[in-house]
């Protein structure tokens, strides 16, 4: 149940049409984004709370983001009690107007049933004895994730550099020629790890939610 909506035309991200061009100009939003934005320290979340977080946030701003969370820690005690609620109760408490309500509710009981299964109770401390690419590969295999909920909680579960990527941050790069169009977002997200320093990913992301979400809706910036 990818959310990603399929392009007619794919590009990887060694081989995108203007791969320098649009590697030239993706440092230059870097560097713009982070001098304007100057975004906090990133803040660490333990890695399943980081999923069900991730799960919400992709496309949807922060503000309502934290709403969101806010409501979830009020109805259920842990997030083994959000696991076994059904589908239908986690969309009543989001609300119906929450962006793509009914495939989040059912995404989150998806990763956290396979959470349980794979590790038979809900922590990945096991995880961190791993090494960085054997974490994200256990993450990768839960069913139908989002790229964009993948690299959040390794970025903010892990603090291991990822770049969460969604449909509204790509369409920002697109319009800043640091993307080609028709890029999907596992390629785009290849891209920009690719040509960003591990360290700088979590500034760029940060700062692209502020400039994308809440200054101007993803309005150009020359």
């Amino acid at each position: 149940m990818m959310l990603t909506i399929p392009n007619a035309e794919t590009y990887p991200p060694d081989e995108m049409k203007n791969a320098t061009q649009h590697a030239d100009a993706l440092k230059s939003v870097h560097r713009k984004l982070v001098k304007e934005y100057k975004p906090e320290p990133r803040q660490p979340i333990d890695p399943v709370q980081a999923m069900v977080r991730g799960i919400l946030s992709f496309d949807v701003p922060d503000a309502k983001v934290e709403e969101a969370m806010k409501v979830i820690a009020k109805e259920f005690v842990d997030l083994n009690e959000l696991r076994v609620a059904t589908e239908l109760e986690v969309q009543e408490l989001l609300g119906t107007r929450y962006p793509r309500v009914e495939d989040r509710a059912a995404m989150i009981a998806v990763a956290l049933n396979s959470i349980f299964e794979r590790e038979n109770t809900m922590h990945l401390q096991r995880l961190r004895e791993l090494n960085k690419r054997e974490t994200r590969a256990f993450v990768r295999e839960t069913p139908s994730i989002h790229p964009f909920v993948e690299a959040y909680v390794m970025q903010y579960g892990f603090e291991t550099p990822a770049f969460p990527i969604d449909d509204a941050i790509l369409e920002f790069l697109v319009e800043e020629d640091a993307m080609e169009a028709g890029t999907s977002l596992e390629d785009a997200q290849k891209f920009v790890e690719n040509h960003v320093k591990g360290d700088d990913l979590h500034d760029l992301f940060a700062s692209l939610r502020v400039a994308v979400f809440e200054d101007g809706k993803g309005k150009k910036r020359r």
